[in-house]
């Protein structure tokens, strides 16, 4: 599987940070293997691989353990099932580096990640450092909507306006490297849905300035499982609470911010669409067309949003269940010209 690394955490020949990478593990033996190889062959070798066995009933568990025999830099930690949040709080918790990044254990990075984040980081005088991805469907296939932009470094304000529009970065945790002291006082909440954006929210406006970068260095896997059309309102929350920081602290961007609230509204609505539940989200329902009402006004005519996206949000303000119609629809032949 590895041959053991000479690879120190300190080099003296080559002072650098350490940067501690955070793995939440469970039951991924099917890919463990190539997440955490892609860590240990990382360009920048100042890591500590913090791999967090989140009670796994497979062979994970064992698999990170001979990892930790072949590099020094790997950690394990072991803790009963608690889901993804607690274990990349563990993480946090024992993490002793100057940056902090995570990485899910079905994905991998590019070998020149962490060198290139922390390269823009430093370039940039920059407490929070981003990379674009590119998704790994089931069949091999890859897909990114990222825009060819370079660099772009902003403060808080301008990064509350990007990460609510397509094509730049997202409200993931898995693309970014973090100055440590942004986690003080801060942890992942044990939500359904949502954990990540309720992060980088803070992050975003915890930090004095941020790179993004739109080289894809980092590599999501979509399975089969992935897929699974899981409805839950709790995202929504979170992209309120958003709204209303933004509002409040960076009123100049609100509009976009607006967007990005409605963006999840609309996702849930496309769940409840496919599972065809739209009489048990009732209340949602109602919810979400009071919503619309406010809010699209504001928005409709703005160059960011297309006529066609116009209509589709105030189909579904005017009509959910033809909406659910029209998104099924939609979703079929989008599968059906996917898989030609």
């Amino acid at each position: 599987m590895c041959e053991k690394s000479q690879a120190t955490l300190n080099s003296k020949e080559n002072e650098t940070p350490l940067i501690s990478v955070i793995v939440p593990v469970y039951n991924a033996e099917s890919h463990l293997n190539r997440c955490i190889k892609s860590l240990v062959e990382q360009k920048y070798t100042n890591l500590e691989i913090i791999l967090v066995d989140d009670g796994s009933t497979d062979s994970s568990s064992l698999i990170c353990d001979k990892w930790k025999e072949c590099d020094q830099r790997i950690h394990v930690i072991h803790q009963h099932n608690s889901g993804v949040a607690a274990a990349r709080n563990a993480g946090l918790d024992y993490a002793s580096g100057e940056y902090i990044g995570f990485v899910d254990s079905d994905d991998y990075a590019l070998p020149d990640m962490y060198y290139r984040l922390l390269l823009n980081m430093k370039e940039s005088n920059s407490d929070l450092s981003i990379c674009s991805y590119e998704r790994v469907n089931p069949d091999g296939s890859m897909y990114s909507n990222a825009i060819p932009c370079g660099k772009i470094v902003m403060d808080s304000c301008d990064a509350f306006k990007y990460v609510n529009l397509h094509g730049y970065f997202y409200v993931i945790v898995w693309d970014k490297l973090v100055r440590r002291e942004l986690f003080d006082n801060l942890r992942f909440p044990n939500i359904q849905q949502g954990e990540d954006a309720f992060v980088v929210y803070e992050l975003l406006d915890k930090a004095q300035r941020i790179v993004y970068d739109s080289t894809k260095l980092y590599r999501y896997y979509m399975s089969d499982g992935s897929l699974s059309q899981k409805i839950s309102l709790q995202f929504v929350e979170v992209t309120k609470k958003m709204l209303n920081l933004v509002r409040h602290k960076y009123p100049q961007v609100e509009i976009y911010a607006v967007y990005g609230y409605l963006e999840s509204i609309v996702g849930v609505n496309n769940r409840i669409a496919v599972n065809q539940e739209r009489r048990k989200y009732s209340t949602f329902t109602t919810y979400t067309q009071q919503e619309m009402k406010h809010y699209l006004p504001l928005i409709a005519r703005q160059n960011f949003i297309s006529k066609a996206q116009s209509f589709q949000w105030a189909l579904l303000q005017i009509s959910p269940k033809l909406y659910d119609v029209f998104y099924c629809l939609y979703k079929r032949k989008h599968r059906n010209i996917s898989s030609h």
